[in-house]
């Protein structure tokens, strides 16, 4: 148990280290005591405390903020559904989250609070859609849940289709989604951040305190059952719990896919089963995953910046092909589902 959280403090120590490189890094690099300078002691009259204060750090802020729900997010639904491709991307909760905000600001002019709303609204259509969808193609008789995320891929293409026609249809009010359609962290966001923070904090503390019973669950319902764990409860607060938040990342900078996919996989074989543990291991990797993601769309291609979800897709594009191979095409595998 104790070398289990020395993993959070290592996890912890990374995730500080990145937010340094974050914050220092850019057109301009900003050394070490700039950047403690803007954060505990500003100067107006210093333009790198701008620099950090006003543009990096709202940046870095939204990508943690992204990575720990995304990830915690993708944790929970691998070990709900026992799939190891669920996630909020692969699950339809992203892209559900997008067509409602960009419906609601195309047909009924929403502000950014009511686009809010109107990602969480979406969020839970966009999964409900999902699971219908994985029942009717015969979801009980899949063993694997490979129906289920059959299901969520159509109902994610048909949503981000449906919002990019919306896009398509007014190309004045255009500029103002096309880059947060496709995942986009930008300090611009920090007034959403602002109104949504709270959003995800409720939702990743929810998720702690089921803990114990998401614990109890991954050894199977029946046990946990007899251990007084009410498991459609818990199943639903959970589930709950991750489409606030995923949909409350949403609504800040659009849809940042695949660090749910990835991360989780890599946390699992280093922190265990207890969702005490790989739950804030999952938080912190997440973040840490985000502000490198983010570095790099910001410093790959200078002076061009490149939409942190674009690098995000790229590499958990490559991942989730692995991940099909390793659990759906091996023969191994194939022999003992």
């Amino acid at each position: 148990m104790r070398g289990r959280f020395s993993i959070l403090a290592v996890a912890f120590l990374v995730l500080l280290a990145s937010l340094y490189f974050n914050l220092s890094t850019g057109a301009t690099s900003i050394g070490p005591a700039e950047v403690a300078g803007a954060l505990f002691r500003f100067d107006p009259e210093n333009y790198d405390h701008y620099i950090v204060l006003y543009q990096r750090l709202p940046r870095a802020l939204i990508a943690i903020y992204v990575g720990v729900l995304m990830a915690s997010g993708g944790l929970v639904l691998q070990g709900l559904t026992r799939n190891p491709l669920a996630s909020p991307s692969t699950l339809g909760i992203n892209a559900g989250a997008t067509l409602f905000v960009v419906a609601g600001a195309y047909l009924f002019n929403l502000g950014i609070e009511a686009q809010g709303g109107a990602a969480l609204a979406g969020a839970v259509f966009g999964f409900l859609s999902c699971f219908v969808v994985a029942r009717l193609a015969g979801l009980s008789r899949d063993p694997r849940g490979l129906a289920l995320i059959l299901s969520g891929a159509l109902i994610s293409m048909l949503f981000i289709g449906i919002a990019n026609a919306f896009l398509l249809s007014d190309p004045a009010g255009r500029t103002d989604f096309l880059g947060w359609v496709t995942g986009n962290i930008n300090h611009v966001y920090a007034a959403r951040l602002y109104r949504f923070w709270w959003i995800g904090a409720l939702a990743f503390a929810g998720l702690l305190l089921l803990a114990r019973p998401l614990t109890l669950m991954t050894l199977g319902h029946e046990k946990a059952a007899s251990a007084g764990v009410n498991v459609v409860r818990v199943s639903r607060l959970a589930i709950a719990a991750v489409m606030l938040g995923a949909g409350s990342a949403v609504a800040i900078c659009g849809p940042v896919g695949f660090v749910g996919l990835v991360v989780p996989h890599i946390v699992r074989p280093l922190a265990g089963a207890r969702f005490g543990v790989n739950l804030p291991a999952s938080a912190l990797l997440g973040a840490t995953v985000c502000l490198l993601a983010d570095l790099v769309a910001r410093q790959a291609f200078a002076p061009f910046i490149l939409h942190t979800g674009l690098i995000m897709d790229l590499a958990g594009g490559v991942v989730f092909a692995l991940i099909v191979k390793r659990y759906y095409l091996s023969p191994a595998v194939g022999r003992h589902a």
